[in-house]
């Protein structure tokens, strides 16, 4: 399983250790979170979650996206509503987490690298203010749709 960004944790263990009850359907949730390639909506994950035992109910997916949300676990993310209003679910990150959405044709890239680092220092070298967490979005054009547009 691929550990949580935060201190290395499975998304599971920081579900136990926030006092959340691990059931068979939420360790379910859990997995399919952490092993997401992409961003998955609420529908997406009780989809997803319905193909593995034991069976799972769409309120228990919705129940429990609310908790994790609640408790800082996962991030709920709009990604610009470029496909309509659906909300998007992914564990939620322990640094900079950047989100550039292209407002053509709907892809998401998440880079990272020493650009943003560079400007997690700016931020504190000009403000005085030491960034824990940084969530952005960012909507634009994608290399790809700048290039068919050209």
């Amino acid at each position: 399983m691929k550990r949580s960004p935060e201190r290395g944790r499975t998304l599971a263990e920081r579900m136990r250790a926030a006092g959340l009850r691990l059931t068979g359907q939420r360790k379910v949730l859990a997995e399919l979170l952490e092993e997401a390639s992409t961003h998955l909506d609420a529908e997406a994950v009780f989809r997803l979650a319905r193909r593995r035992p034991p069976g799972i109910h769409r309120a228990t997916v919705y129940r429990t996206l609310n908790s994790l949300k609640r408790l800082g676990l996962v991030d709920e993310l709009d990604l610009m509503h470029v496909t309509g209003e659906r909300h998007f679910y992914e564990v939620r990150p322990s640094t900079l987490h950047i989100h550039l959405v292209c407002t053509s044709c709907g892809s998401v890239e998440e880079p990272g690298g020493a650009f943003w680092e560079e400007l997690k220092r700016k931020v504190e070298r000009e403000t005085g203010f030491t960034p824990e967490v940084v969530r952005l979005e960012m909507g634009g054009l994608c290399a790809r749709c700048r290039r068919r547009s050209a």
